[in-house]
């Protein structure tokens, strides 16, 4: 494809303490069609100029330039993963030149102040974009936009708190899951008058049950260490018909789960009767959470938990890989403390916090 005679796209980065303050810097510099293609937090040795980094870049150039030259970069990365990375990026970057607006530009007569929220609470910008282009209420009226914005919001994820009978918690090392069973096992065992049995199906690491089965002793539940597939079977199999039955498992990275993950996630899903959920960190950007998610994909998990909320203050990224895989929220863990930092699983929690940041937003554009 040639390139040679389009103009030469000019992009800069602007520092500044919110995205609204990025966007009247640009506009003053690269004029009021300065286009935002990214937007993260400033990296340690930039911090002292703004907390936040917004990348503009000039519009008067064609999307085909930019895109060759990302395709460019795919066809010759010699990794997969950098294959993956690169074409993310480049539907990323020809999603923002189509809607051609999202910097501010008016769509009919309300600012794309929505976006700007969105991506201020940590959302990518397509999906910001692409959130604000289904608002239709104008920014006079801050309370509807607020309004129709949360509606938005809800109809992008779902919530379904609750276990099976057999439940079973995957996730990368350093997820929180052991704690988060044994959370679980309170709240959706003991404390609604049921049998428990708790069982590890962790033998990667010298001693990896012992945490597990130190709670167990406390609880005043029965517990079993399964070293192999068929011993888990019927650990499971044994236990009382009324009994919740909750499954732990090794904290699997890349290289087990192409080994020992690999022979679990094949016993779960043969399984029909085992209730698996993935437990992720809140605290992971949203380009981790796609990826360690893709690996889990084998384990075919019902629902999503959520650890470590109060590890951010942006909710940005864990709305966005429950959007992304339709895969409903069971729970939100907000800390070490066993019962008590655990919950439903609730859209409030997440709608309300990506919208915070709109009210200040609509002001600074007015």
């Amino acid at each position: 494809m040639a390139t040679t005679t389009q103009p030469q796209i000019r992009v800069k980065s602007y520092f500044a303490t919110s995205i609204p303050d990025a966007i009247d810097l640009a506009r003053r510099e690269l004029g009021p069609d300065a286009l935002l293609l990214n937007s993260r937090q400033s990296p340690p040795e930039a911090r002292h100029l703004g907390p936040i980094e917004v990348v503009f870049g000039e519009q008067g150039f064609v999307e085909d330039k930019v895109v060759a030259v990302a395709e460019e970069r795919v066809a010759s990365a010699p990794q997969a993963a950098d294959i993956e990375d690169l074409r993310q990026k480049v539907e990323e970057i020809r999603s923002l030149l189509l809607r051609a607006g999202v910097t501010g530009q008016q769509t009919g007569t309300r600012r794309r102040v929505v976006e700007q929220a969105l991506l201020e609470a940590g959302l990518t910008p397509a999906l910001a974009a692409e959130i604000d282009g289904t608002v239709t209420v104008q920014d006079g009226d801050a309370a509807a936009l607020v309004r129709e914005t949360i509606t938005k919001l809800n109809a992008r994820i779902e919530v379904k708190p609750g276990i099976g009978k057999v439940t079973a918690l995957v996730g990368p090392p350093g997820s929180g899951k052991t704690t988060t069973l044994v959370k679980l096992a309170i709240h959706e065992g003991l404390m609604k008058g049921r049998r428990v049995r708790l069982i590890s199906a962790d033998a990667q690491r010298i001693a990896a049950s012992e945490q597990l089965r130190i709670y167990a002793a406390i609880l005043g539940v029965p517990f079993q260490s399964a070293d192999s597939m068929s011993a888990l079977a019927q650990a499971a199999e044994s236990a009382k018909d009324d009994a919740l039955v909750l499954i732990d498992t090794p904290g699997l990275s890349p290289a087990l789960l192409d080994g020992p993950g690999a022979d679990i996630a094949a016993f779960f899903t043969r399984r029909q009767e085992i209730d698996t959920h993935l437990v992720l960190t809140a605290s992971m950007r949203q380009s981790d959470l796609e990826k360690t998610a893709g690996r889990f994909e084998i384990f075919r998990p019902s629902a999503l938990i959520f650890t470590k909320l109060d590890e951010t203050d942006s909710l940005g990224a864990i709305f966005g890989e429950a959007a992304r895989t339709q895969r409903p929220v069971s729970f939100f863990c907000d800390g070490q403390l066993v019962p008590e930092n655990i919950e439903p699983a609730s859209k409030e929690r997440l709608t309300k916090a990506l919208v915070r940041h709109l009210p200040s937003t609509l002001q600074s554009a007015a």
